[in-house]
């Protein structure tokens, strides 16, 4: 590149030279928007065009022979700069975006192509460097990457930015040997607040705690806003022997930062106190799933205490200090510390097994339901039958919190390995009737980031209770998206009223549905029907349970079950068995062959009670296959309903009763 280049500007073409050329190569260069750089080999700059004194500010004469590492700075990063010499030494493409400086001292984002220049010989001549200024875009992103990551109110990291600064924190307790405590806090009776002073007294609230915990926590320590008047908090770099105590010495200046009065909107002051549940890496859970599942049990039991000086709860006894310990202070007991409840189901034991129920007329399986098992230590299993009698209200609220949590954590596994199934939970309504039952089954589905509609509630009916007890707290769920299921209508409690009462979603057919099926088949035959019709009436989808064989199997279809659930699909597994067992499942699906004496009598009788509609020729009747090979008597009753349009009364009862007897002979 000649001197002519360098001051193109100024020099009138000839075109009858080179020169000229090259000339009219540089005038052309100053007329593009991205700033260009030619250096020679020895990558000294011999050319700048206009755009590159735009974006940088130096003239090109200001630069001529000089290394063009002057735009580098005190933040550029070492790793890009060292990646352009490893390029340019190799002879290759650079192509990147690098901090640069103007000549100002104002930093830019600069995207940066440099390429080699070859002569016929293959050696490298020159460089050149085009140059784009995206510090706007850079800016945008980062704007865009913060807010996905943070709170708009508090400005403090959101749920997507909690999940980064857990992995950290428990990535380095792995390799230092430390000890991450995770709490999850909310403020006390925040409701309160938006009623009577309004939202924005409510926002004001929240942003003035978002200020003062970071203020209270060490260095290395973060706190999120993850839902709500919810936060979480991560201290960090804890010593595994004093670690309670040292999430006490936190949990007292978070407290004192806390407690000060708060000023409104309107001047006037309000003082708000908190609730804590606090779990432990590595002790109380390997995931974040497990350590949220455990925090918000001790938070649940913190709240029993709500506005006492004892405010916060270690996921287990602990001698750890409060903020005002007393040596004469009984210790707590234990939850679970009952006779035939032993404690070792709270440290992890209770095990949620897994049941799918299956959609009938696909095959497809969208959810399982998760029971509650317990693991004694020597590895053997206790039913719900063998502890739940023994369980009082207490108890069973907080066995269906724990189970809740787990269930809630496969969702969220599942989810990341690209399954989406969800959950139903059995749950008594008396543990609605518990202040604050709502919010917990949302601090779940948030902390979990897990969709509303991925969890179902099984209503349990109990003539103990009122219904109007907990049906503000369901309804209110319902809204949120959360689905909600009455289970064991036939058995005793469930009335027509009660259906009516809530929005249901699915009325579950309780398995003794089936106890007389074989002697009583048409009485339990018109209930089951009368259900399912029942179901389908108020746009509810109806799931039998106890699919045990082919013949309940072919019963339920006929009869217009949606959803079926039994041993004849799976029996309860172990959540982590499930992923397995779907990959080998091979369900019943689409159109159910009838095969079975008690499939061909539910579905001759669903006809006959319809009007008698045989009128399918013979070869595409459902009844045929299951004829062909029996006695002749079936068979020829079978083949005079086809063969007579009028279909005559009789010969359709003597069908009926023949297969009554076979449903009672087969027995």
């Amino acid at each position: 590149m000649t001197a002519e280049l360098r001051g193109a500007g100024t020099v009138r073409p000839d075109p009858s030279s080179s020169a000229a050329t090259e000339q009219l190569l540089a005038r052309a260069l100053d007329t593009v928007s991205e700033g260009s750089l030619i250096t020679d080999v020895h990558r000294n700059t011999i050319y700048a065009n206009a755009a590159f004194t735009t974006i940088t500010g130096y003239r090109a004469d200001e630069i001529m022979g000089t290394n063009c590492r002057f735009l580098q700075g005190p933040a550029t990063g070492p790793d890009d700069v060292q990646r352009i010499r490893d390029c340019l030494n190799a002879g290759t493409v650079f192509q990147g975006t690098i901090l640069n400086y103007r000549k100002d001292g104002t930093p830019f984002w600069n995207h940066l192509t440099i390429s080699p220049l070859h002569d016929e010989a293959g050696e490298i001549t020159h460089f050149v460097s085009v140059q784009r200024d995206v510090s706007d875009a850079i800016e945008e992103r980062d704007r865009l990457s913060h807010e996905a990551r943070h709170d708009a109110l508090t400005g403090l990291p959101n749920r997507t930015g909690l999940r980064g600064l857990l992995r950290r924190a428990m990535s380095s307790a792995d390799e230092r040997g430390d000890v991450v405590a995770i709490g999850l806090l909310d403020l006390d009776h925040f409701k309160q607040v938006n009623d009577r002073h309004g939202h924005p007294a409510g926002d004001q609230v929240l942003i003035e705690v978002g200020h003062r915990i970071p203020a209270a926590l060490r260095r290395n320590d973060s706190v999120s806003r993850v839902s709500g008047d919810e936060f979480v908090i991560i201290v960090s770099d804890l010593d595994p022997e004093h670690a309670a105590h040292q999430v006490a010495e936190v949990a007292q200046r978070i407290r004192e930062a806390i407690v000060r009065p708060i000023r409104l909107p309107d001047g006037s002051e309000i003082t708000v106190t908190t609730s804590m549940g606090v779990s432990l890496y590595p002790s109380d859970g390997s995931d974040s799933q497990s350590l949220y599942a455990a925090a918000d049990r001790a938070l649940y039991r913190a709240k029993g205490r709500r506005g006492s000086e004892q405010w916060w709860e270690l996921t287990a006894p602990s001698s750890a200090p409060r903020d005002t310990p007393s040596e004469t202070q009984p210790p707590q007991k234990p939850a679970f510390s009952y006779p035939g409840a032993p404690r070792h189901h709270v440290d992890g034991h209770l095990e949620m097994y897994m049941q799918p129920i299956v959609e009938l007329r696909t095959g497809r399986v969208s959810q399982f339901e998760a029971l509650a098992r317990i693991r004694r230590p020597d590895g053997s299993i206790m039913l719900p039958d063998q502890f739940l009698p023994q369980y009082t209200t207490d108890h069973l609220r907080e066995l269906f919190w724990i189970g809740m949590h787990q269930a809630l954590g496969w969702v969220a596994r599942w989810q990341e390995a690209g399954h989406d199934w969800g959950v139903s939970l059995n749950v008594p309504p008396e543990v609605f009737a518990a202040p604050d039952s709502t919010q917990l089954v949302i601090d779940a589905l948030t902390l979990l980031d897990v969709e509303p509609s991925k969890l179902s509630l099984e209503l349990l009916e109990s003539s103990e209770l009122a219904p109007h007890v907990s049906d503000e707290a369901i309804d209110e769920l319902v809204r949120l998206g959360v689905k909600l299921n009455l289970d064991d209508i036939s058995s005793g409690y469930s009335t027509l009223k009660r259906v009516t009462e809530l929005p249901f979603d699915v009325i579950k057919i309780d398995r003794q549905i089936f106890d007389n099926i074989h002697t009583r088949s048409l009485h339990v035959m018109t209930v089951l029907a009368a259900i399912t019709k029942l179901g389908a009436d108020f746009g509810y989808g109806v799931t039998v349970e106890g699919i045990e064989n082919r013949e309940r199997l072919e019963v339920s279809s006929v009869l217009g079950a949606r959803y079926g659930q039994g041993y004849l699909f799976a029996r309860p597994m172990p959540a982590d068995e499930v992923v397995a067992w779907s990959a080998e499942a091979d369900l019943p699906g689409g159109e159910i062959a009838i095969t079975t004496a008690l499939g061909a009598l539910a579905y001759h009788w669903s006809r006959t009670r319809a009007g008698g509609m045989h009128h399918q020729p013979r070869a595409e009747c459902p009844l045929t296959g299951y004829f062909a090979g029996h006695d002749a008597q079936g068979s020829a009753l079978h083949d005079r309903l086809h063969e007579n349009a009028e279909h005559p009364p009789e010969v359709s009862a003597l069908l009926l009763s023949w297969l009554i007897e076979q449903v009672a002979g087969r027995h």
